[in-house]
């Protein structure tokens, strides 16, 4: 008999079905949801070679519009986490979807980099209302004991986001149509026309967003079900308690392994969104790929990332007995490692070595921002709690395009790699002093 059966037996056949329904409703409905936001999110680092050719722009000013989306995102992930616990996730997605589909459908006409960091910025903050969200409906339907290898599989929401918000946009540049200009005494340009990527992408979210509000409800009282802690007799009673995020953000913020979690998230999420938005501006420009190239071979990161996200989240439950900094700690030091091995390559060897790095980065990504941050959080301020260490990895995602973009154009691209080999580092160790923890929510 395995735990799951274990932890349910006795109950009512009847009730286990039907709980067993609304928790796959659950799973696939906030995995859609997040997976979905980030066609909206990847469009512009396939769509960014090309308008900087088409505008003339450098990486220095273009990091300006990407420090708008994560700055806001940043500041959204405080706001929104806190507020997500107060009104509920599936109102918080659905302010969410409206007005990232919107930004992205108006985002395709836009020609200045002010019109651009307007709306992407607010697109950022948009988009900070999903991580809380979904994060909080997973605590209300999956508890503790389960949630190592429940999240593993769900875990992958934003891995095949990546890819196939990247893919898609690729796939869009390959195919639209293609215009050379003639700058006065200049050399003359080629550029493909990008906005399709944006407009493809927002309408491709209204129909997931659908879908979505369709299947998931916010916990099991709302469709007649009991707690999940009494689903799976932990208690026989569930406290009341008032949503009041004052009340919340305290009790969040008293615990000292909460803290580490976002710390370390900061240096870990700066590492991911490099990649995440440079990577086809650095083959593109740096290893002389065309741009439909570039984006194809950058989605490898995400892929790869898929396993990392399966094997960090499983072996932190099966292996480390729910605990989640070994995993961490041991996948950190082999980032820094594959990103050495990455700056290093030849071409032929991009594809291998990217994949390294994604596996790597992904799996001490999830387990920090989604596994542990439930287990040293609490369930009633789940939301809070990621929130605020998304909010703090956020904060080192919104200063990376300024520092990235400014240190390599001043420094040259192995500056770049030498600073992300340094925060892998020292993200390995900040885990490290949470070795031997173990949630308990």
């Amino acid at each position: 008999m395995n735990d799951y059966e274990t932890i349910t037996e006795g109950v009512d056949k009847s009730l286990d079905r039907k709980y067993k329904l609304w928790r796959i409703r659950a799973f696939v409905g906030t995995w859609l949801a997040y997976a979905g936001f980030y066609l909206c999110r990847k469009t512009i680092a396939v769509a960014q070679p090309e308008f900087m050719k088409q505008f003339g722009w450098r990486e220095a000013e273009v990091g300006i519009i990407l420090s708008g989306y994560l700055t806001a995102y940043a500041v959204g992930q405080f706001i929104n986490g806190a507020m997500g616990d107060k009104l509920g996730a599936r109102r918080m997605l659905l302010l969410g979807f409206i007005t990232t589909i919107l930004m992205n459908i108006l985002f395709g006409f836009s020609y200045t980099i002010l019109f651009m960091f307007f709306l992407w910025t607010i697109n950022g903050y948009a988009q900070s209302m999903g991580w809380p969200s979904v994060v909080k409906g997973m605590s209300n339907w999956f508890s503790i004991r389960e949630r190592g290898k429940v999240m593993s599989p769900w875990g992958t929401c934003y891995s095949v986001g990546d890819v196939v918000g990247t893919g898609l946009a690729a796939f869009i540049i390959g195919r639209v149509a293609v215009t050379t200009v003639q700058p006065v005494g200049g050399e003359a340009v080629t550029y493909a026309d990008w906005r399709w990527v944006f407009w493809i992408a927002g309408m491709t979210l209204a129909v997931i967003a659908t879908i979505v509000l369709i299947l998931f409800r916010n916990r099991p009282q709302d469709v007649g079900l009991p707690d999940i802690a009494i689903y799976h007799k932990q208690t026989t009673t569930v406290e009341t308690v008032e949503k009041n995020i004052w009340k919340n953000a305290k009790d969040v913020l008293s615990r000292g392994p909460v803290w580490i979690l976002g710390f370390t998230y900061f240096g870990v999420k700066f590492i991911r969104y490099t990649f995440m938005f440079w990577t086809v501006t650095y083959l593109a420009r740096e290893k002389g790929m065309g741009t439909e190239l570039a984006g194809y071979i950058s989605t490898i990161f995400a892929m790869a990332g898929i396993l990392g996200t399966l094997t960090a989240s499983y072996l932190s439950d099966a292996v480390f007995k729910s605990r989640r900094a070994p995993i961490s700690v041991i996948m950190l030091f082999g980032l820094t490692l594959s990103l050495f091995f990455f700056y290093q390559s030849p071409v032929a060897l991009i594809p291998i070595s990217i994949g390294l790095v994604g596996f790597m980065t992904y799996g001490p990504d999830f387990v920090i921002s989604a596994v542990a941050v439930m287990d040293f959080g609490s369930r009633e301020g789940a939301s809070t709690a990621a929130g605020f260490v998304n909010g703090l990895g956020s904060i080192g995602a919104a200063i990376m395009p300024v520092i990235v973009g400014f240190v390599a154009t001043t420094f040259g691209w192995v500056s770049v790699f030498y600073l992300l080999i340094a925060m892998s580092i020292l993200c390995a160790v900040l885990m490290m002093t949470l070795w031997n923890k173990v949630g308990t929510n």
